[in-house]
């Protein structure tokens, strides 16, 4: 009897490989993730015109961007660039909280992504904030500012360079350390969320806000641990209090490419194949419960790596179906490459607030 059962194992365990890789010929597309900027997004450029005035900040669901500024990047593109929507785009789309790096050299700003300069200055950021909050007063407009890389050829500090260049864009700045502001007061305005103590005189002291980002993955398999987290951080900001700003990344990297971290792709594109964990049904049927099973071939499925866009989104639209459960809205939700669909679920998560 033994000698049977280790062979029907065997033959499980062969059936259980060849199945995984036959994951590779399955194009997966899903709506909170999307790889070009013509995927199909739709046109939200003055949705927090449905908000009531006197609903705080801090209580807003507000969809965000990782590293909003990589659009524009043309090295190591697997590595650093998160984001394929230029600003103006991000803001017609939805986008409302943006991650901005800044590297302070000969005086000036310029965008960066650890080491690498992608192209862009702060004023090309600040311009399109400006053009957007002109032409949408009814918006609020929220970023991180982090300093970046080393500072070079400098001849003032790092908060008198920002001082100058919000003296050019005064009239769309408000200068405000209150997450609890109301959303009439803040609208057609522009927020700092400080991240660096030389910014703190000009905003929001960004580690004052309840953060999840634990972006380190060592290696693929670590996917499942940092959605266990982005849930956990869900349910927190759900259940919280509405005087606190709820930050929760859905990014990821270091062992892992971005890409996969938001999709579960083996590749970058909008339609590429999952990437299977290599663990398969009946055998390990436990094994990451929230992970998709496919290419269900005589009861035995693959298990495959989902991404974080997707897996969120499907968690928010439960929540939206259950809306008077809960106490407050999700939050900020901060993403590599928002689809359309990710955008539309977080932005649907404030329908209790709207008038």
């Amino acid at each position: 009897m033994g000698i049977l059962s280790t062979k029907l194992t065997h033959v499980l365990l062969q059936l259980s490989i060849l199945i995984s890789i036959s994951v590779c010929c399955y194009a997966h597309t899903d709506g909170a993730y999307m790889r070009n900027a013509d995927d199909g997004f739709t046109n939200r450029i003055s949705w927090m015109s449905e908000i009531h005035d006197d609903v705080m900040l801090s209580e807003l669901a507000l969809p965000g961007t990782h590293d909003s500024a990589t659009f524009n990047n043309n090295v190591l593109e697997d590595i650093v660039t998160t984001q394929v929507l230029t600003f103006d785009e991000q803001f017609k789309y939805g986008i409302r909280v943006f991650d901005m790096r800044v590297r302070h050299i000969s005086n000036a700003f310029v965008l960066h992504h650890g080491l690498v300069y992608v192209n862009l200055n702060f004023d090309d950021f600040l311009k399109s904030v400006e053009r957007f909050l002109r032409n949408n007063p009814s918006e609020t407009v929220l970023f991180r500012l982090k300093e970046e890389h080393e500072p070079d050829n400098n001849t003032r500090s790092l908060g008198d360079t920002l001082k100058d260049y919000l003296g050019k864009y005064k009239h769309v700045y408000l200068n405000t350390k209150d997450k609890n502001i109301p959303l009439g007061s803040a609208r057609g305005k522009f927020i700092i969320l400080s991240d660096n103590k030389e910014f703190h005189d000009f905003g929001m002291d960004y580690n004052s806000c309840d953060i999840q980002d634990d972006y380190n993955l060592k290696t693929n398999w670590d996917l499942y641990s940092k959605w266990e987290k982005i849930k956990s951080h869900l349910e927190k900001a759900i259940n919280g209090d509405k005087n606190t700003m709820y930050i929760n990344y859905l990014s990821g990297s270091g062992g892992s490419f971005p890409y996969f971290v938001a999709s579960g792709h083996s590749s970058r594109g909008t339609s590429a194949p999952r990437l299977a964990t290599g663990l398969t049904t009946p055998l390990f049927k436990n094994s990451y419960p929230d992970f998709p099973r496919i290419s269900c071939l005589i009861g035995i499925c693959t298990i495959a790596f989902e991404g974080t866009n997707i897996l969120t989104k499907d968690k928010i639209i439960e929540y939206n179906e259950n809306e008077k459960m809960f106490k407050r809205t999700i939050g900020v939700i901060i993403a590599d490459f928002p689809g359309d669909l990710l955008i539309d679920t977080i932005i649907q998560n404030n329908k209790f607030l709207e008038k």
